[in-house]
């Protein structure tokens, strides 16, 4: 699988890295449509919607080039990617981030398992996590009052995406600001149909 990177980029003594999907134009204008209606929220903008595959935490400068390596040689196909339902991290009682699911499951899951032995080769040890497919809508400041936050989960219990073709996965950087995280894509590896 060929790459695209920032080849010869110098990376800081550590960098933080994640690897995930980003969602094409369609699902992120599904996702706008629900991002209105709830206080105490900071909605996520288009550079934070991405349905996050493995964790990979800081890693130095050379680590970066041999994740990037191993990133490279992961094999899979294109996913039609659809997004449904809304739920809370951790839970609706203290909540701190309000997502949507992702579907397909099982192959989105099959191309989670394949980036983290890839970075595993690769000499690092990416975050342990129980992979659960969704793109983060909104991170609360504090928790909205638990009616506001009853009555729009019940108002968009039932959204569903369109299905939309995502064709590469990105190696990403992320830096922590007062006002949030920023993501810089470090390197994008294609999905490619094996037609053989």
């Amino acid at each position: 699988m060929d790459s695209t990177s920032r080849s010869g980029a110098s990376y800081p003594a550590a960098v933080r890295l994640f690897v995930a999907l980003d969602l094409p134009p369609e699902l992120k204008a599904a996702v706008r449509s629900l991002q209105f209606g709830l206080r105490n929220a900071r909605w996520l903008d288009d550079a934070g919607l991405h349905l996050t595959l493995a964790f990979i935490g800081e890693v130095d400068g050379s680590g970066v080039e041999r994740v990037e390596d191993a990133l490279a040689e992961v094999e899979a196909e294109p996913i039609h990617v659809e997004l449904h339902g809304l739920g809370c991290f951790p839970g609706r009682g203290d909540p701190r981030v309000l997502w949507t699911g992702a579907a397909p499951k099982a192959e989105l899951a099959a191309l989670a398992a394949a980036v983290t032995r890839a970075v595993r080769r690769a000499g690092v040890a990416p975050k342990r996590r129980r992979f659960n497919p969704h793109v983060s809508l909104v991170r609360f400041r504090r928790p909205p009052p638990h009616v506001d936050l009853e009555r729009y989960l019940s108002v968009h219990s039932l959204f569903r995406s369109p299905a939309c073709e995502v064709a590469s996965f990105h190696l990403y950087s992320s830096i922590l600001h007062r006002s949030g995280a920023r993501y810089t894509i470090e390197a994008t590896f294609p999905l490619e149909r094996n037609d053989r």
